[in-house]
């Protein structure tokens, strides 16, 4: 090429030297023109003049697909751990309340060192044993009441690991995603370096504006600064995505992210979810339905504290004073004749809690109701979006491609063709940040509708 531009000078030199030639023709035109097409060449094949092109190796992918990070996590995250701590919490008070069915019984002696005496000496020592606050009727509610409790337990438990999974879910695709943003914007940066410089090459050679060539400069410290962005936020979603996981935050994560989607959602199709789907398998809905029955069992130990409780005594009497010595045994009913109204009053302050989580539950319904009807409709535009944002891909590409035809043969300008190459990469990005609205739309749908464990085979045992 270099000497194509000393021959053409040279011809440029001799043209003007020949007396005979046209007057109207400028030399020193002619030889700037085909300097800055020999310049423009030299940007647009870059590595191509200097060699053959290198090998692009295969992408490596780790062996933590979405399953794997999800089982991962089951056993060695720290959250799912302290929620099975809660569950054997309240099976322990459950035996508790077990215990409670029999009676505390209490034992109490004493050794009279100086007694009064009434008549023959008897033994100084004295012995009682006797049971009170023993309520069998409370015993049973509490029982009850407990196995409620260890049933919430369970399904909050259920609940941390639906929303575990929701979480790692996005995380997982948003690696994803993000990882393929970055590869554009590495494209897009590249193009921006091959704009710059052929600005540069025309404005040092008195064909460019210096302006044009300081804001193609501007737009690629941009891109550059979007790419750390990036980074940044990849950086972040893998750290957040260690700490769910209980993954060591200081070792490398390998991720196999590939159909990232088709990991996750497995399958799931949103437009066959219904609304009923949604309240027999929101565990949340499901966790406000059984509080409700443990305030109404509390309502019924409220009524059951107003009924008297058994007390048993058994004593043993040795020569005291004015009393029959021998042993002595004791049945009876312990009953509080006036406390100021106090466990009527408990009636009614229990009752009102019951008629409380009755609306809870209720008030929870309608919002779930609400939000599914904002996913739906957003599943559906995200649809149509993604519909417009993949033809509008296809178009760039076409579009590229044309103007690539069109700068061979000489009918645009560099820049422009560069262009048309950026905006095939806009489009590019455009359809993955389409996509992502409807896969997050999903997840959330699955999600309030039971748990992507529900209907992903591969999470579901």
């Amino acid at each position: 090429m270099i000497r194509l531009i000393t021959s053409s000078a040279a011809k440029c030199r001799g043209a003007g030297n020949n007396r005979t030639s046209r007057p109207h023709v400028g030399p020193l035109l002619v030889c700037r023109s085909m300097v800055c097409c020999a310049a423009a060449l030299l940007v647009l094949a870059g590595p191509a003049v200097a060699g053959p092109k290198p090998e692009l190796k295969p992408p490596s992918y780790g062996y933590f697909d979405f399953p794997t990070c999800v089982r991962y996590a089951l056993v060695h995250s720290d959250t799912f751990l302290q929620s099975r701590l809660d569950i054997q919490l309240v099976s322990a008070d459950l035996k508790g309340f077990h215990s409670d069915l029999l009676p505390t019984i209490k034992l109490l002696t004493a050794y009279y060192v100086d007694r009064a005496t009434a008549g023959d000496d008897g033994s100084p020592m004295y012995v009682r044993m006797y049971v009170e606050d023993w309520n069998p009727y409370l015993a049973l509610l509490k029982i009850k009441g407990g196995k409620i409790m260890v049933d919430i337990a369970k399904t909050a438990h259920l609940e941390k690991v639906v929303q575990g999974i929701a979480t790692i879910a996005k995380l997982f695709y948003d690696v994803d995603v993000t990882n393929k943003q970055i590869r554009a914007q590495r494209q897009s940066i590249a193009l921006l370096e091959k704009k710059s410089e052929y600005a540069r090459s025309r404005s040092e050679q008195g064909g460019g504006d210096d302006i044009a060539v300081r804001m193609h400069q501007n737009d690629l410290r941009k891109g550059q600064l979007e790419l750390r962005s990036l980074q940044q936020r990849l950086d972040e979603d893998l750290a957040s995505l260690k700490v769910i996981m209980g993954y060591h935050p200081d070792y490398h994560l390998p991720l196999d992210t590939r159909d990232a989607a088709n990991q996750i959602l497995g399958g799931f199709d949103g437009t066959r979810i219904t609304f009923a789907d949604i309240q027999a398998g929101n565990l949340s809905l499901r966790i406000l339905a059984k509080q409700e029955q443990l305030q109404s069992n509390v309502v019924t130990g409220a009524y059951v504290a107003l009924l008297p409780q058994p007390i048993l005594l058994l004593e043993a009497i040795s020569n005291q004073v004015d009393r029959t010595s021998g042993l002595n045994i004791s049945v009876g009913f312990n009953y509080t004749l006036w406390d100021g109204f106090e466990r009527v009053r408990n009636i009614r302050k229990q009752q009102m809690k019951s008629q409380k989580a009755e609306i809870d539950r209720r008030q929870r319904s309608r919002e779930f109701y609400n939000k599914y009807h904002s996913l739906m409709s957003t599943i559906d535009l995200s649809g149509g979006k993604e519909t417009v944002a993949r033809e509008n891909a296809k178009l760039s590409e076409l579009s590229e491609e044309r103007a690539s035809i069109r700068f061979k043969s000489g009918e645009i300008q560099y820049e422009e063709y560069v262009q048309a190459r950026m905006d095939r990469v806009k489009a590019s990005l455009e359809s993955i940040g389409a996509l992502s609205e409807r896969v997050n739309a999903l997840i959330d749908l699955a999600t309030i509708s039971g748990g992507l464990n529900r209907y992903n085979a591969a999470l579901r045992h």
